[in-house]
């Protein structure tokens, strides 16, 4: 995965276009795993505010060094997570926008843009693997679901 992940951040970076379509890949993975994790909680929206908040503390208490994915990635779940009514898609945009390209340092958004990716990978496969009891069949019939 980590290569596949490389080669198609650094083929976006070849055409210019990285820091958009790493946004909205970021996007996407933070959407999927909210709807992962809200599904285990069935659907009940205060016990996944709850989650989501002591789930946040946890990530924001264990990164404290110079440049953190965990805060950065609940920022932007945050946003994904809790949609204002009567914002306009411009307005969330800007909303995922200004914490993810903050995030994105000059000279090393390739490597940045991977680490966020990542984070959410690994966030929202352990959600999955939960929600479908870490059988691998049902795992992957959900996936295909899901993509078709």
């Amino acid at each position: 995965m980590y290569g596949v992940l490389t080669a198609a951040l650094e083929s976006w970076r070849a055409v210019g276009t990285l820091r958009e379509d790493s946004l909205i890949l970021i996007e996407w993975l933070a959407t999927e795993w909210c709807g992962y994790r809200l599904q285990q909680v069935r659907q009940d929206r205060g016990r996944f505010e709850r989650w989501l908040r002591d789930f946040g503390d946890q990530v924001c208490q264990q990164q404290r060094h110079a440049h953190p994915a965990g805060p950065t990635a609940m920022e932007i779940v945050t946003v994904v997570a809790a949609p204002r009514a009567g914002v306009s898609a411009a307005d969330h945009a800007a909303r995922l926008a200004v914490p993810y390209l903050g995030y994105l340092r000059p000279e090393h958004e390739l490597e940045d843009a991977r680490e966020m990716a990542l984070s959410f990978v690994l966030w929202a496969g352990a959600s999955l693997s939960e929600l479908m009891d870490h059988d691998a069949t049902r795992i992957s019939n959900y996936t295909n679901a899901r993509s078709s």
